[in-house]
C-alpha cells in the first residue's frame, strides 16, 4: 500500500506529496480541496485535485456497483 500521493498546491501549481495516513479529513471550498491533517496544530494545505482523484490515487479506480 502506498502511503504518498502526490497533489498539486492550487496556490503555486507545484507538486506535494502528502502522506494519505496523516490526513483527517478533506473538504472541498470553490475549486480547491482542502486537505486536514490530523493532530493539534490545525495544518491545512490547499490543493487542486477532487476529494474522488485524491483517494483514487490512493485506493485505485472505485468500481461502481
Amino acid at each position: 500500500m502506498r502511503f504518498w500521493i502526490e497533489c498539486t498546491r492550487f496556490e503555486t501549481g507545484q507538486a506535494i506529496h502528502i502522506n494519505i495516513a496523516l490526513v483527517g479529513s478533506m473538504w472541498r471550498d470553490g475549486e480547491r480541496t482542502v486537505l486536514a491533517f490530523v493532530g493539534g496544530d490545525g495544518e491545512r494545505i490547499e490543493v487542486s485535485e477532487t476529494p474522488e482523484q485524491v483517494l483514487e490515487r490512493h485506493f485505485g479506480a472505485m468500481g461502481t456497483v
